[in-house]
C-alpha cells in the first residue's frame, strides 16, 4: 500500500441546540467539531476528546448520524468520516469557547446553512437529522472486541 492507497479517518460530533448545530469557523470553511483517532482510541472517546479540545464542551456520542466518503482521486485523498449525534452534557447552559488557534466554534442556525462554506457538502443531511432523521440512526455501539479464550 502506498500513501495514495491510505484513507483517512476523521470522527465527528453533530450536536444541536434547539434550531442550531455547533460548528468550528475556519479561514474560509466551517466543519462539525472533529478529528482523527489517536492509535486505539475509539470513534466515541475520539468524538468526546476533539469536541472538549476544539470547544470546551463536553458531549455524550449517543447513536450514528451519518457515515460518509470524500475522494479525491485526482489527488489521492480519502476521507471517511464517522458522525456521531452527541448530547450537549452542559443540558444548553454552556457557549462554546474558543480554544485552537484559528477555529472559532459557535452555534449556527441550521436555516444559514446553505450559505456557509460548510466541508464536506453536508448541510442538507443536517437539516434532515434535525427534522427528523434522529429516528432513523444506528446505535453506537463502542468497542465491542472482546479476547477470545480470555486472552
Amino acid at each position: 500500500m502506498d500513501d495514495q492507497d491510505k484513507i483517512s479517518l476523521r470522527c465527528s460530533a453533530l450536536v444541536l441546540r434547539r434550531d442550531t448545530v455547533l460548528l468550528c469557523r475556519r479561514s474560509d470553511d466551517w466543519v462539525l467539531p472533529g478529528g482523527t483517532p489517536h492509535h486505539g482510541e475509539s470513534v466515541g472517546a475520539c468524538v468526546r476528546r476533539e469536541t472538549r479540545e476544539e470547544t470546551g464542551l463536553a458531549v455524550h456520542p449517543t447513536s450514528v448520524a451519518f457515515v460518509l466518503d470524500a475522494t479525491n482521486a485526482s489527488v489521492g485523498h480519502h476521507l471517511m468520516e464517522i458522525v456521531l449525534y452527541a448530547e450537549d452534557e452542559s443540558g444548553g447552559n454552556a457557549d462554546p469557547d474558543h480554544r485552537e488557534a484559528g477555529l472559532h466554534p459557535q452555534f449556527v442556525p441550521l436555516d444559514g446553512l446553505a450559505g456557509l462554506g460548510l466541508r464536506p457538502p453536508i448541510a442538507g443531511h443536517i437539516r434532515g437529522f434535525h427534522a427528523g432523521g434522529a429516528r432513523r440512526t444506528a446505535a453506537y455501539l463502542g468497542n465491542v472486541w472482546r479476547p477470545a479464550n480470555g486472552s
